[in-house]
């Protein structure tokens, strides 16, 4: 899991566990390896298996993407896991769970477990948004420690500053100076992290809880 961070690993960012990995694929044909992470673009730019230069180069491999859900997707997400639960929820608890959870399969996988728990909505909830906010406020200082840049875009998104000439100009008055060709670069980067995607042209936020914590 999280294997894009395997790229720090070692003097040649992981380059071993790469070889590792290859010699598997190719002598040990029971074996299957399943890896996941969080920062998908990363994890594809590390594995390199369309790079000439990296030791998987060429071998096959299929990939997963799990995207937030939609919203009709998110109820029958909570409803089937509850009915396989046997526990019977209200219509408006999951309503209220899923508009304040959006489609983020594992914060409403968290609130399922929390209220079969519980058996409290508003505890379950309490809970879930209480473990949501520790852990993105933990990312959001690893990515602070890489360049306070990466936060300070990221609210001023949250902020409604969704354009590039938004985000351009709301660094400025923020006081973060930030070239042209180095904001393109970072915005690439927080979506290879999986922190935003761009849509007609805007940025949002892939997590909307993280809206929360930036603004809290």
């Amino acid at each position: 899991d999280e294997a894009q961070y395997l790229r720090f690993y070692g003097s040649r960012g992981g380059k071993e566990l790469l070889a590792l990995l290859a010699h598997a694929y190719d002598s040990l044909p029971n074996l299957r390896i399943i890896l996941t992470g969080s920062e998908v673009g990363l994890l594809h730019d590390f594995l390199g298996i369309g790079d000439y230069n990296s030791p998987l180069y060429g071998r096959a491999a299929g990939e997963v993407y799990i995207e937030p859900f939609e919203l009709e997707v998110s109820r029958e997400f909570l409803k089937a896991g509850f009915k396989e639960a046997g526990t019977d929820v209200p219509e408006e608890a999951i309503e209220h769970a899923v508009e304040t959870l959006d489609g983020i399969p594992g914060w409403l996988v968290l609130f399922g477990v929390e209220y079969l728990r519980s058996g409290n909505f508003e505890r379950a909830l309490d809970r879930t948004l209480e473990t949501a906010r520790g852990l993105i406020l933990g990312e959001l200082r690893e990515l602070e420690r890489r360049t306070p840049r990466y936060v300070e875009i990221l609210r001023g998104i949250a902020l409604g500053y969704n354009r590039w000439s938004l985000l351009r100009d709301y660094l400025e008055v923020k006081g973060v100076r930030t070239p042209e060709p180095r904001l393109y670069e970072l915005l690439k980067n927080l979506r290879k992290m999986g922190w935003i995607m761009e849509k007609n042209g805007t940025y949002q936020l892939m997590d909307p809880l993280t809206k929360i914590v930036l603004l809290d």
